[in-house]
């Protein structure tokens, strides 16, 4: 797993997904976790941040989902431009990544992690809002609480704008629609009358740069709130609620995926012990085969002394049995031994 990270960060290209997954089977959370966090090129950006800025949504995918609960520290750090991984996600429109990074910084850090500013004092819902990604900018605001979404829609950055002077600005009016049905009908004006460093609200901002159809939408809420509004509110606390329950059922599955882990590292722990002890038996076994080769190779050789040994003693009974000539003496001789 550290070397597929390392390579990662000196290359440009995108790893090999099926490699990647494979490595995550069998490493710990835990572990994972400090390899992102100590691995980084010589800008100091993590595996995590350089895989967004890159482009590569399933290694960004990979690296987090087994560290649902546990990276806060690295949901938190920023680049050169202030940017978290949570403004990289947004900037590069990926719904699915900002539920993923919303899902796995723990609950008590969420509204944090949103509300946190880049260099220009613009949160992640700034961002959204000033790109027009309504499906985003619906996502961030039904992580969080009523009171966490009427604060967020409160943050200025440092020219005073609040994420609804950025949409009116842009004509963004189906994410500046979202913003203002995600909050209580008695917080609307508040927000609505808010001004920035040039003294404009959102309203007289869009009248700047002839956004009529935004002008016309937020004159609307310059009227009584309508009873629309009330169920559209009610329909984004029934979208909340869902999305406490999935982010429930994800901190279980991380938990499943965890043990289940967990268990992979001991069975494979368990399977390189019987490995190696087959490794010992073998090296014992071919010690065995070739302490027979030798034993046999030293009967062959003892069974060869022994069948010459026979054939002496053969020739040499002949010799002291049987004669075969007489001398002038009339002495009887026998044929040399050899």
């Amino acid at each position: 797993m550290e070397q597929l990270i390392s390579e990662y960060i000196r290359a440009s290209g995108a790893p090999n997904i099926t490699s990647l997954r494979a490595a995550l089977t069998t490493t710990p959370p835990d572990q994972l976790l400090q390899l992102i966090t100590t691995i980084r090129d010589s800008e100091s950006y993590t595996a995590l941040l350089l895989a967004i800025s890159r482009d590569h949504p399933g290694v960004a995918l990979l690296l987090l989902t087994p560290l649902r609960g546990i990276a806060d520290e690295l949901l938190f750090e920023k680049d050169e431009g202030g940017y978290t991984a949570l403004h990289r996600a947004v900037l590069k429109g990926d719904r699915e990544l900002v539920e993923l990074i919303l899902h796995t910084v723990s609950s008590g850090k969420k509204y944090k992690l949103i509300a946190e500013k880049d260099g220009v004092g613009y949160t992640a819902l700034t961002w959204a809002a000033v790109s027009g990604y309504t499906e985003i900018v619906e996502t961030l605001l039904i992580s969080l609480s009523v009171e966490q979404r009427v604060s967020l829609l409160n943050i200025q950055d440092i020219y005073l704008n609040t994420a609804l002077h950025k949409a009116a600005y842009m004509g963004h009016t189906a994410a500046l629609q979202s913003m203002l049905t995600s909050i209580p009908p008695d917080k609307v004006s508040a927000l609505l009358s808010m001004k920035n460093r040039g003294s404009r609200t959102p309203l007289e901002y869009a009248e700047s740069v002839g956004k009529k159809e935004t002008v016309e939408l937020l004159k609307s809420w310059k009227q009584p709130v309508l009873a629309a509004h009330a169920a559209t509110y009610q329909k984004f606390a029934a979208l909340h609620k869902a999305d406490n329950q999935k982010s429930k059922a994800l901190t279980n599955q991380g938990a499943e995926l965890a043990e289940s882990k967990q268990q992979i590292v001991a069975l494979q722990e368990e399977d390189n012990r019987k490995t190696a002890e087959l490794a010992n038996q073998r090296e014992e076994l071919v010690e065995s085969q070739q302490q027979i080769v030798a034993l046999q190779e030293a009967n062959n050789q003892m069974t060869a002394d022994m069948a010459a040994m026979m054939e002496r003693l053969n020739r040499l009974y002949i010799y002291l049995r049987t004669p075969t000539d007489t001398d002038e003496t009339g002495d009887q001789l026998h044929e040399p031994l050899g």
